[in-house]
């Protein structure tokens, strides 16, 4: 589980997430309790550090605004508007950084754990 107040403060103190920062404090505890549960449905509990939340939070609240994830939960692939083109990826759920730190978390343990093999004599 995770504590909001572990997760606030590293916000707090990065740059760039005015989007995070100008919310009411409830505001900002529902966004990090929701992005706490989408990182729940792929990653187990060891790997959702503050920081790993905090950049989720930024993530969906940065995809909110301009209704680009409401697009992508719909399934939408591409769309045009006027002269934009716009085309989702719509399997990415997560911060690119966050699956980032996460496969590096794990393959530092695949690399520190035994193989399991045993050498042995047969009589």
């Amino acid at each position: 589980m995770y504590v909001f107040a572990e997760v606030d403060a590293y916000l707090q103190l990065l740059s760039y997430t005015d989007v995070y920062k100008t919310k009411e404090r409830t505001e900002r505890e529902q966004a990090v309790f929701t992005a706490y549960e989408k990182l729940t449905s792929y990653y187990d509990d060891i790997y959702l550090t503050p920081k790993v939340i905090g950049l989720q939070t930024v993530y969906m609240i940065e995809g909110e605004q301009d209704d680009h994830a409401l697009f992508k939960r719909q399934g939408v692939k591409s769309m045009q508007v006027e002269d934009l083109s716009f085309s989702y990826d719509i399997t990415q759920q997560i911060s690119p950084d966050v699956v980032q730190i996460i496969a590096r978390e794990q393959a530092k343990e695949a690399e520190a754990k035994p193989s399991g093999a045993r050498v042995g004599r047969l009589i």
